[in-house]
C-alpha cells in the first residue's frame, strides 16, 4: 500500500468516526494543561517585570527621591491618587529591588525573571471557572495600554484575602514593535516565603 492508497482509506473511514466529547470540553482541557505548564514561567516573567517597572517609573511619595537613582533606567513604581500602583519595566535588572519596593507599597509580591520562579510560591486556589479566575486577576492587574507588555497597574485593594502576585519578566525578540520586555502576572497564595506576608 502506498501513501495515496493509505490517504484514500483514511478519508473514507473519517466519515464513520463519531465523537461523544463536546469540542468545548476538549479545547478547555488543552487550555488547562497549557495554563498549568505556563504558570511557573508566567510567575517568573511577572516578577522580573515588576522589578524593572519599579526602577524606571517616577517614584511615589512613599519612596524618597534618589533612593533608586542607579536603577531608574530599568524600572519604576508610582502610586496613583486612586491607590493604584503603576509599574513599568524597561530593562531586566534587579528583581529583588522591585519586589522590595512593591512590598513596601503594600503589594504582597514575588518578582523574578521568566524561567526562574520562586519554588515557595503556590497557585492561588481560586474557585470558579478559568474565565472567572482570569476576570479576578484582571480586576487586580490592568494594562495602561493594551499593547504595552512591559507595564501594568496593580490595584492592591482588589486582591482576594490570602492572595499575592507573582510577576515574571522576559525579553521577547518578536519582530517589529512587539520586541522588548514582557511581563507575566498571576495570583499566588500569600506566604512569607513567596510574597513576604
Amino acid at each position: 500500500m502506498n501513501d495515496d492508497e493509505l490517504i484514500t482509506v483514511l478519508r473514507e473511514q473519517c466519515g464513520t468516526i463519531t465523537m461523544n466529547t463536546p469540542v468545548e470540553q476538549i479545547i478547555g482541557g488543552g487550555r488547562a494543561v497549557r495554563a498549568r505548564r505556563r504558570l511557573p514561567a508566567l510567575a517568573v516573567a511577572a516578577a522580573a517585570a515588576a522589578v524593572a517597572v519599579a526602577v524606571t517609573a517616577a517614584l511615589p511619595a512613599s519612596h524618597p527621591a534618589g533612593a533608586h537613582d542607579a536603577r531608574l533606567a530599568a524600572w519604576t513604581v508610582v502610586r496613583s491618587a486612586d491607590d493604584g500602583i503603576a509599574v513599568t519595566v524597561k530593562e531586566l535588572q534587579d528583581p529583588a529591588g522591585l519586589q522590595s519596593t512593591l512590598r513596601a507599597d503594600g503589594v504582597p509580591a514575588s518578582v523574578t525573571f521568566a524561567g526562574q520562579g520562586n519554588p515557595a510560591c503556590q497557585g492561588y486556589p481560586g474557585s470558579g471557572t478559568q474565565s472567572q479566575r482570569r476576570q479576578l486577576l484582571s480586576s487586580v492587574v490592568t494594562a495602561p495600554v493594551a499593547s504595552q507588555r512591559n507595564a501594568m497597574i496593580i490595584h492592591p485593594a482588589a486582591l482576594p484575602s490570602g492572595a499575592g502576585l507573582f510577576i515574571a519578566a522576559a525579553m521577547r525578540n518578536y519582530p517589529g514593535p512587539r520586541a522588548g520586555i514582557e511581563l507575566t502576572v498571576g495570583l499566588v497564595q500569600a506566604s512569607p516565603q513567596c510574597t513576604g506576608s
